[in-house]
């Protein structure tokens, strides 16, 4: 739904004005062929429906509205919309057409027109949490999955410490940013022989004089995987990270968590015991 937009009120009372900005192109007011100038001098080049009249080699009537900066730099000014809530345009300007004996007039449903278009700082921050670069958790275990588990002797899991860390990733319109920051908090791991468990945080890394109960993540096969197809268990680790966003305009909040998975295969044997007859 469209609505009008507000700016305060000592803006309304001085009227339209210009404001120095640095430097930038020639911008196209939406929905008609005006132009803002780069010096932020604003001008009207035809009318907004262009063309002819269609006959007798007519010119197009010139227009005498014209299109006006009304605010400058929303940061410094900003713009309210009508329940209150802040918006920023792309550019940070603001333009209003103004026709003789007038004023300011409605175009498009708004009295205000954000130049180069509205910032929707929230889809800012899901485009930031679709391009968050995360690779696969590194798995570790102990034994060491490389070489050979074996059932009846638990087996540490762990997600790597250099892995296990928060990631930021940051979307910008024009002066606006979004950035996002996912923080792993806990893994499902799927053991390949049917079991699932899961771990809050990133494990405990064995190291030599470690007690056997010292780990919170850990897994004891009951059988082999000698009778699967090829003889290994997939061993799968799914970290699932909560997204928070914050953004350069004071709104923020969470998203919906991502998650990430690795896999490796795992050979798991049994320990033959060797007895001797007395």
């Amino acid at each position: 739904m469209r609505s009008r937009l507000l700016i305060a009120a000592a803006a309304v009372a001085a009227g339209i004005f210009s404001i120095a900005t640095p430097a930038m192109a020639e911008t196209r007011v939406p929905g008609s062929d005006a132009f803002v100038a780069e010096d932020d001098s604003p001008t009207v080049i035809v009318t907004d429906g262009g063309g002819s009249g269609g006959g007798g080699g007519e010119s197009a009537t010139p227009d005498p509205c014209t299109w006006q900066v009304a605010v400058a730099d929303d940061f410094a000014m900003k713009v309210y919309d009508v329940d209150g809530s802040v918006q920023y345009s792309s550019t940070g300007r603001w333009l209003q057409k103004v026709c003789p004996g007038l004023g300011a007039v409605v175009v498009d449903g708004r009295t205000l027109i954000p130049d180069g278009g509205l910032v929707d700082v929230e889809a800012l921050a899901l485009q930031a949490r679709a391009s968050i670069g995360i690779v696969g958790p590194a798995i570790r275990t102990s034994p060491e999955a490389g070489g050979r588990l074996y059932v009846q002797v638990p087996t540490w899991l762990w997600i790597e410490g250099g892995w296990w860390r928060t990631y930021d990733a940051t979307a910008s319109t024009g002066r606006v940013t979004a950035t996002v920051t996912a923080r792993p908090v806990r893994t499902s791991w799927s053991l390949g022989d049917g079991t699932v468990t899961t771990c809050t945080g990133p494990g405990v890394a064995w190291r030599p004089g470690l007690a056997e109960d010292a780990t919170n993540c850990a897994h004891t096969y009951t059988t082999s995987s000698a009778a699967s197809a090829d003889g290994t268990f997939p061993l799968t680790a799914t970290v699932e990270l909560e997204i928070s966003w914050t953004s350069n305009i004071g709104q923020g909040g969470t998203l919906p968590a991502i998650d990430r998975s690795s896999t490796r295969a795992v050979d798991v044997g049994e320990i033959q015991a060797v007895g001797t007859a007395r």
